[in-house]
């Protein structure tokens, strides 16, 4: 079986196929929300990112995105990793000012069950990247 599918992946809090998709990533969002610190808002908009902190993935989007969301009242689970300290040194600041709430949360290491929560849970996935040669991110997520 295909490891991202929702019906039997296994890092999931619950299990959805086709007919009952709105009930298991309502369930998997209330999870990803309390895994993450996330206030538990159901009808709040979460947007995840999952991705490698690259220039190629797009990191200035990637951090005037979660700026728009979080103005906008939305909730952000960012999942990544910079490959450049400086990188990862800019986020770890960022995190500092958009953590202070509790509708972001910003992980910056690769944590494989997380990531299939986040897919599974976020109402939407942000794809930033300034070229993308392969598109696993979007597969996934569909």
């Amino acid at each position: 079986p295909d490891i991202w599918d929702p019906e039997n992946d296994m890092w999931l809090a619950q299990h959805y196929t086709a007919d009952t998709v709105r009930q298991g990533k309502s369930f998997n969002k209330r999870e990803l929300q309390q895994r993450t610190g996330l206030k538990q808002e159901p009808d709040m908009p979460l947007v995840g990112i999952v991705t490698r902190l690259t220039a190629q993935k797009g990191i200035s989007l990637i951090e005037h995105a979660i700026h728009k969301v979080l103005e906008r009242g939305g909730q952000v689970v960012l999942l990544g990793t910079a490959p450049d300290s400086r990188v990862q040194e800019q986020f770890e600041g960022m995190r500092h000012v958009v953590e202070e709430g509790q509708n972001c949360k910003l992980i910056l290491n690769y944590d494989e069950p997380l990531s299939h929560l986040i897919y599974a849970g976020a109402d939407m996935i942000c794809v930033p990247s300034m070229f993308e040669p392969c598109g696993l991110t979007q597969l996934i997520a569909m």
